[in-house]
């Protein structure tokens, strides 16, 4: 397939508007995916050496946790994936409610967007602060609180994959759907590997990473996993990519519509059933629009 930025029939959109990029710059139809998450300290076990019993680690900081279900997670160092979508949210954790509040997935950040807090960017002021400064201590508390994600999904293999004491399990040979929630401090790779494939015109879904891991450290000394992509192969589309990003796609607005639907109960909770119709009449306009 050329590297030019198709067309897909299926969706009614660009492959680049899928993927949720510009020009410039397995079955997943049920509510959930198989989740990757970047480990940051290493998991500690016990194993017997002349008759003693050592403590060690079994699954070292930076490895890749997949989680495929309730109680079935499994490890893995350097999985290679291919990048079928990319999407942006706030996100906050609501320690109290024991509840992770966010918004709607977008392509941007730019604009309001609906949360399921029944507010819109779950209350951070939007657009550029020019004084921050001049920001109320509660509000600069409040922006700090909330952080920007990115929503990468795509396919996955790995080969060298474990269970949490360290024993080896199935490799996944099969591509595997898969969604991972980037954290702020390895966004800045994530961009850095999209804008290049993106100087060269070539797509993704179009490519192979591998993903590893590099050690940060915070100011008091703790450190943390950074993710890093380290370069593959280039891929040629297959008819069923594009079945696989249409159920990425679907995936994505099912996730969107249930937390619509939470801004539209609390918004609607305390206003009467005439006032609810007219609240829900602008909000399917806008929607359509």
């Amino acid at each position: 397939m050329s590297n030019d930025l198709a067309t897909m029939d299926a969706l009614g959109m660009s492959l680049a508007e899928a993927i949720g990029i510009s020009a410039s710059a397995g079955e997943t139809k049920t509510a959930s995916l198989p989740r990757i998450n970047l480990t940051h300290n290493a998991i500690m076990g016990t194993m017997d050496v002349g008759g003693k019993s050592i403590k060690t680690e079994v699954v070292p900081a930076g490895a890749y946790k997949i989680t495929l279900g309730e109680d079935n997670e499994v490890y893995t160092v350097n999985p290679s994936v291919r990048i079928f979508a990319v999407r942006q949210q706030w996100s906050k954790w609501d320690s109290e409610a024991n509840q992770m509040l966010k918004t709607v997935m977008s392509t941007d950040l730019k604009g309001d967007l609906k949360d399921n807090m029944g507010t819109f960017n779950l209350g951070r002021p939007s657009g550029y602060i020019e004084d921050w400064d001049a920001v109320p201590q509660k509000t600069k508390d409040l922006i700090r609180s909330i952080k920007r994600k990115k929503v990468v999904f795509g396919m996955l293999t790995a080969s060298d994959v474990t269970d949490a004491n360290g024993n080896a399990v199935d490799a996944i040979t099969d591509p595997m759907p898969f969604v991972y929630e980037v954290s702020p401090s390895s966004i800045k790779a994530l961009d850095q590997a999209m804008a290049s494939l993106t100087r060269k015109n070539i797509l993704a879904i179009q490519y192979t990473f591998t993903l590893g891991a590099e050690e940060g450290t915070l100011p008091n000394g703790n450190t943390y996993a950074i993710m890093t992509l380290g370069a593959g192969d280039k891929v040629d589309i297959t008819p069923e990519d594009q079945g696989k990003l249409k159920d990425f796609m679907e995936y994505i607005e099912y996730q969107n519509s249930y937390i619509l639907n939470m801004w539209e109960e609390k918004n609607q909770a305390g206003i009467s059933s005439e006032d609810a119709d007219v609240v829900s009449s602008f909000v399917n306009v806008e929607e359509a629009d």
